[in-house]
């Protein structure tokens, strides 16, 4: 994470962040610093973003062969490799949009400081 920070900032943090809860983590607790991340992972527009993603994702699978499908996690086929290369570009994307919205909670807490 320190060699992520380091090289993109607190964007490229939150990308890994989101990623890990997408992946294989859960966010516990009620630490303040927890809620930029539970706005931009449990809000409807993030959902919305998740399921563009997925579907996009799904549609590329459902384009290849039976043959290619059942190559995707062992041997796989050209177009298997494809669409695993396909599949990881557009859960990039994914993670980096949602993460976004890290940014959006900042920005209102930040207006909603200045109000006091």
């Amino acid at each position: 994470m320190s060699e992520i920070y380091a090289a993109e900032g607190q964007k490229g943090l939150d990308r890994e962040v989101i990623r890990m809860l997408y992946e294989y983590a859960e966010l516990r607790g009620s630490h303040k610093s927890l809620e930029r991340y539970r706005y931009a992972k449990d809000a409807p527009a993030a959902r919305a973003i998740y399921q563009k993603y997925m579907d996009k994702i799904d549609d590329c699978y459902g384009q290849m062969d039976e043959a290619d499908q059942k190559s995707v996690w062992y041997k796989p086929t050209e177009k298997a490799k494809e669409y695993r290369a396909y599949e990881r570009e557009m859960r990039e994307k994914m993670y980096s949009e949602i993460a976004e919205r890290c940014g959006e909670y900042d920005r209102k807490q930040k207006n909603k400081d200045l109000e006091r």
